[in-house]
């Protein structure tokens, strides 16, 4: 078996815009603002299951989610199945400017490993 057949080895993304029901269900949508203003606190939500209904439930389910600005870490929220939606609203802030940077954000589901999700984003 290769990297690309197991679930668990590395990280999983959607390999084009005609995703699969696999990739719907496991991409992290990230929803914020095209472009933010270095040092000012904007709403970014991280959600899971927003493409198409993942489960929530004892035997597969979603165990956290985390938030990343390139390669800076900012958040990680860990999840419990049943009592907690995969989805994440947070305020944050980014203090470095950059015309283009992507906020990356990353969950574990513990069937089918680690998915991302991505979202280009100006620091101004």
């Amino acid at each position: 078996m290769t990297c690309e057949e197991d679930l668990f080895c590395g990280i999983k993304s959607a390999k084009s815009e005609d995703m699969t029901d696999l990739e719907k269900k496991h991409t992290p949508v990230i929803d914020a603002p095209e472009t933010v203003k270095a040092g000012e606190s904007f709403e970014v939500t991280v959600e899971v299951g927003k493409l198409m209904a993942h489960p929530n439930e004892e035997g597969h389910h979603f165990q956290w989610i985390e938030l990343w600005h390139g390669d800076t870490f900012i958040f990680r929220y860990d999840l419990t199945p049943v009592f907690s939606e995969p989805k994440i609203v947070a305020e944050i802030k980014l203090t470095h400017p950059h015309d283009e940077f992507e906020l990356r954000a990353l969950a574990r589901c513990n069937l089918h490993g680690v998915w991302e999700g991505r979202k280009k984003i100006r620091v101004e």
